[in-house]
């Protein structure tokens, strides 16, 4: 199976990263920093004032001295709280200010007034607890939001790094969600800073253990130059070792009957699964997980250690009539990262990470026989090297380097299975159909990501300057195969062909091919270099105007199978936005933003245009199967499907997909801590992938192929991205975050729009040219209104309380049918709108202007309760800390749909019945043990 690769390449991979040339980071940020303007009781700027930074995630102290306008900046300072800032000047009283947060990518704001020494503080020194918002930025026109471990540990979420996004304004559902009507692809998840995005997906490439992350920052919008994004970008910065030896232990229950049973039949057809009334035995979920943290000194003051790991254990029992077909599912994850600091000017960290998730009886319906049952084996690592090395204290040299690996297997549960599957009635035997919308039912696949980004930031007067490249090659193998090469879809019972007692039941017999016209296993592979430069400005005007300026370029060359160039993509990004104090007070700022990010390839664009198992067709007839080839032409009872795609890559367009974006922002600090702000959003997504049908006349109707242009019966379709392929989005976020009293405060508000023509990559649009009109309309992530957040409340006696909620309105429905050729999916109405039939002749028509109206997937809403209890007001410990966690998700035990049918059929039609419905309530208990 796939973990033999994944073992023996692993410490290989993990050498040669720790063997690239240490000079360290840049494509993710994993500190924050501290800023602020030294001034006299006059307000005249103070030059060349020395200001040193202590505090409990500082290593070592940092000193600085402010500018010739009074600007000092302290660049690496890792997140935390309890920051202190001291300056001593002669002729002006010490001052020392504590309690200052740094957030991860943000610029806290401490701006320090001296007084003139007088006797009176002779032998004092002024220790002031610092009242600056920490979530005020004026550096920076960033949107988005940072969540510390603790922030995460209070809110009602699944353990999972990847769900956080879902708690800011602007970004949808999911653990891949999309952004503001983008793609879900579009997200980037970047690990300690480094880009750890899938190279096929988009998704996080390896989860790791929730509980071993310090801050989690989910940046939406007003990116850096330093970042190319379509979506959101989330960089998790992992926990580092220190000089005080830490342990963290968690333990999750959730056993069976802490949870609600799905109100209807799991996995069961339609026509039993919808009634919530139905006497078929519900299914049951158990969950059990604990997770471990251990960090502490291997050198005091020099080298420290992080280890951490966690195991999930999933249990679902699916009742099917009279079986009971359980799904276990395991998710292992492991991860040590070591800290050197060998000088105060040099830090160096090493971090490597593993992960397996197995699934096994993944279709758990009565569409399969348990022999016809499948299992997932999935699973990878990376590893990350950073290195900072500060040249002075305006030059610091940052590089990044690092590898992910991922491997995925997917076949049927008995491995070496050699049966031939049939399927009748709409059931699969003996071995698992169509997996992932590909031909074949056993699927290997090994996805690799090799990055490599050096920057430089300087500083020249009130100039913050960044400049750096990234280099990074993205490369997928896979292998698809039908188990046996052969399949049968038979009609009322098994057909064996050399059984004249089964010919009734004989229909149709599928043989597969690769490309060398072997029934055998296919394999391809494609690739992606992208090589980035970068370059910004950020300009401290005065204390009330701040500029930045950036631009990036970036290239894309993209290989398919047998390493054959396919074509260059190249972008360029320009970055403008500017932050004005209105008061220079630090507590309203005005934003406004522009910037341009472009997508220049990955592996599953690549592999678009690769060959697919060539599929060949052969129908009974006169007591026998026809005697069909891959090369057989002129029989009707013969047909060939897939082997080399009839696909190729418009090579005279260089425009690759972008997203532009406009926003104007206002943001006001309310409390010292706390922060409430309204933003509006413009982006423009252009220039989709789309495959074009280019050989294809159709009739005026579009649904009759008249002729061909080469006069040939077959397929070109080109791979491009024309101007018409696009959608848009225009919003307003209102949200409020921060810390009042004992309120924790992430809530906003959203109201969007979203149109488009294109739903997906390569989603039908370009297909039929006749009915491109019908895909233009409300995108699929057109959702007006948005209400969510995630409250948190202190009291006085050890007990905390956290809310999560989401309500949202319904998706656009997108009434569909399949064509006439092909079964291609043809929109009969405009994107989210449409009537089933003419209400005077009670016959489908989708075209009627008289009879649209605008059809909509039911609202969803979601709530989630928390309760932690502090175990020390009962068991007296002076260095642990226990507490005690109960979470209810979906604590309602709402049932309501989530997504109605959206096809309609002439007969048998089933359009807006149901066919997902909300998870039932889920119980957690945690037990958490720490110092």
């Amino acid at each position: 199976m796939k973990t033999t690769l994944l073992r023996g390449s692993a410490l290989l991979l993990l050498a040669l990263v720790a063997a690239l040339p240490v000079s360290a980071l840049a494509a993710g940020q994993n500190y924050g920093r501290m800023a602020g303007y030294v001034y006299d009781p006059t307000g005249a700027p103070l030059a060349e004032v020395p200001l040193t930074v202590t505090g409990p995630a500082l290593q070592l102290p940092q000193s600085r001295t402010s500018g010739e306008d009074g600007r000092f900046e302290f660049d690496t300072l890792p997140p935390g709280e309890g920051y202190v800032l001291e300056v001593n000047v002669p002729g002006f009283a010490p001052i020392k200010k504590a309690g200052i947060t740094v957030l991860l990518g943000q610029a806290t704001q401490v701006d320090v007034k001296l007084e003139v020494f007088t006797e009176q503080t002779a032998v004092a020194t002024y220790e002031i607890v610092e009242k600056v918002n920490p979530i005020i930025n004026p550096d920076s026109a960033q949107t988005g939001a940072v969540m510390n471990a603790e922030k995460a540990a209070t809110s009602p979420v699944f353990t999972q790094v990847q769900a956080m996004p879902q708690l800011v304004a602007g970004v949808g559902n999911g653990n891949a969600p999309s952004l503001r009507a983008g793609l879900s692809r579009y997200g980037k998840f970047f690990i300690d800073g480094m880009d750890t995005s899938d190279v096929v997906d988009g998704s996080i490439s390896s989860p790791m253990s929730f509980y071993a992350v310090e801050n989690f920052e989910v940046i939406t919008g007003g990116f850096d130059a330093q970042y190319n994004s379509l979506g959101l970008i989330e960089n998790v910065v992992s926990k580092s070792g220190s000089n005080k030896f830490t342990y963290d232990v968690t333990m999750i229950l959730s056993p069976a009957w802490a949870n609600a049973k799905y109100r209807g039949a799991a996995n069961q057809p339609t026509n039993v699964a919808n009634y919530t009334q139905n006497e078929v035995p519900l299914s049951e979920t158990a969950f059990y997980s604990p997770l471990v943290g251990v960090g502490g000194p291997i050198i005091k003051d020099k080298l420290w250690f992080y280890v951490s790991g966690q195991w999930n254990f999933s249990k679902r029992d699916t009742p099917l009539g009279e079986e009971s077909r359980t799904t276990d599912t395991q998710t292992r994850l492991a991860r040590l990262k070591l800290t050197w600091q060998p000088t105060p000017k040099d830090r160096l960290s090493l971090a490597f990470n593993y992960d397996n998730n197995t699934i096994t009886n993944q279709v758990a319906s009565t569409f399969a026989t348990p022999e016809a049952e499948t299992q997932i084996d999935r699973g990878g690592f990376f590893a990350i090297v950073n290195y900072d090395r500060s040249i002075s204290d305006n030059v610091l040299f940052q590089l990044q380097t690092g590898t992910t690996y991922k491997d995925i297997w997917q076949g049927p549960m008995n491995e070496d299975s050699q049966d031939i599957a049939h399927t009748y009635n709409s059931v699969t035997y003996r071995n698992a159909g169509a997996l992932r919308n590909e031909v074949g039912n056993l699927v290997t696949e090994q996805r690799r990501r090799y990055q490599f980004d050096p920057t430089l930031l300087f500083k020249l007067k009130n100039h913050q300057m960044k400049a750096g490249l990234q280099f990074s090659y993205l490369s997928g193998d896979k292998t698809t195969q039908v188990i046996g090469n052969q399949r049968f879809n038979d009609r009322g019972g098994e057909c064996n062909p050399e059984d004249p007692t089964t010919f009734a039941f004989c229909n149709e017999r599928l043989d597969f091919y690769n490309t060398d016209g072997v029934q055998a296993p296919l394999s391809t592979e494609a690739g992606t270099l992208i090589s980035s430069a970068f370059l910004q400005d950020r300009w401290n005007v005065n204390r009330y105007l701040t500029l930045v300026a950036g631009i990036r370029a970036d290239v894309g060359r993209l290989y398919g199978d047998d390493n054959l160039f396919i074509t260059n993509l190249v972008g360029v990004g320009p970055r403008l936005s500017a932050t004005y104090d209105m008061f220079g007070n630090r507590t309203t700022l005005i934003k406004a933003h522009y910037g341009r990010s472009n997508e220049v390839g990955d592996v599953f664009i690549a592999q678009h245009a690769n060959p697919e198992l060539l599929t060949v067709r052969s129908t009974f007839a006169g007591g026998a199967f026809a005697d069909c080839a891959p090369d057989t032409v002129g029989n009707p009872q013969c047909s060939v499907a897939g082997g080399a795609s009839g696909r190729y890559f418009d090579k005279t367009s260089h425009t690759p997909p972008h997203v532009d974006e406009l926003a104007l922002g206002l943001h006001h600090a309310i409390t010292e801590g706390s922060v409430i702000g309204v933003d509006l959003t413009y982006r423009k997504y252009s220039n989709m992938w789309v495959d074009e049908e280019m050989n294809r006349i159709w009739d005026p109707s579009g649904t009759r192929v008249v002729d061909y242009v080469d006069g040939v019966n077959h397929t070109i379709v080109k791979i491009h991205n024309p101007d018409d392929a696009w959608r848009d989005y225009k919003g307003m976020d209102l949200w409020a975050q921060g810390k009042t009293g004992p309120w924790d405060l992430l809530a906003s508000y959203t109201l969007a729009y979203s149109n488009g023509t294109v739903g997906d990559y390569f989603d039908g649009y370009g297909v039929n040219p006749r009915f491109k009109r019908f895909f233009e309309g409300p995108s699929p992530e057109d959702i007006r209104h948005t209400i969510k957040g995630a409250i948190g409340y202190t009291t006085r006696f050890g007990l905390d309380f956290g809310v999560r909620f989401n309500y949202r309105t319904g998706a656009p429905m997108w009434m569909y049918t399949e064509g006439t050729v092909d079964r291609q999916r043809v929109a009969r109405s405009d994107r989210g709108t449409g009537h089933a039939s003419n209400s005077s002749t009670n016959l489908p028509d989708f075209n009627d202007p008289s009879t649209v109206s605008e059809l909509r997937q039911p609202s969803q809403f979601l709530f989630d309760l928390q309760a932690r209890y502090d175990l020390n007001r009962i068991v007296k410990t002076q260095e642990t800390k226990m507490e005690l966690t109960l979470i209810m998700f979906n604590v309602l035990n709402n049932s309501d749909v989530t997504f109605l049918q959206e096809q309609y059929r002439p007969t048998n039609n089933r359009f807006g019945s149901a066919t997902s419905r909300r998870s039932p309530m889920q119980a957690e208990l945690l037990l958490r043990v720490r110092n």
